[in-house]
């Protein structure tokens, strides 16, 4: 859109008819690239998807100095160490959860409802959860920074954008 006060905005433009300036001016945005950096007019930055390069919402307090780095590239924190039995990766688990994008935006959550169950080893849930949440013991609360590769990757899914860097905070209800 074209905004009155824009660098793009031509001088002595008041002689075409506005019909022609809107054009014109549409035409003129996208080919210089005025008003972004490249690429679509409008269009928001390309995502990283390394989580060392990705600005996350200062809301989510990630700080990945503080995690653990798997060799894989999953970061994870243990914000509470539960009490109860440790998750392994053939244990069947019962979570909340809430799941951000790095600009904070929720894209999932159980909230306070029912937890929701799964197999570990099912190949049920993104391959940085089946990482991630082995050695949790019940009770405990993990943060957990899931780069692309290790959630949804290129493709993103409903709410998740592609190669989007995902934070979830989970809770382990339940080990059986």
């Amino acid at each position: 859109m074209h905004r009155k006060g824009s660098a793009c905005r031509e001088s002595g433009s008041r002689d075409l008819p506005r019909a022609f300036l809107g054009v014109a001016l549409a035409s003129l945005v996208l080919v210089s690239g005025c008003g972004g950096s490249g690429g679509s007019a409008g269009a928001p930055p390309a995502p990283s998807s390394k989580p060392e390069e990705t600005a996350f919402a200062p809301a989510l307090k990630v700080d990945l100095s503080a995690m653990r780095r798997t060799p894989s590239g999953l970061y994870i924190q243990d914000i509470k160490v539960g009490a109860g039995a440790v998750a392994r990766r053939t244990s069947t688990v019962s979570v909340r959860y809430t799941g951000y994008l790095a600009d904070g935006t929720i894209f999932d959550t159980t909230g306070g409802d029912k937890p929701v169950s799964f197999r570990l080893d099912g190949g049920d849930v993104i391959r940085g959860w089946t990482e991630g949440i082995p050695g949790m013991r019940e009770g405990g609360i993990r943060r957990l920074v899931v780069r692309p590769e290790l959630a949804y990757g290129k493709r993103g899914t409903a709410g998740v954008p592609p190669n989007a860097t995902l934070v979830f905070d989970i809770q382990l209800v339940n080990v059986r």
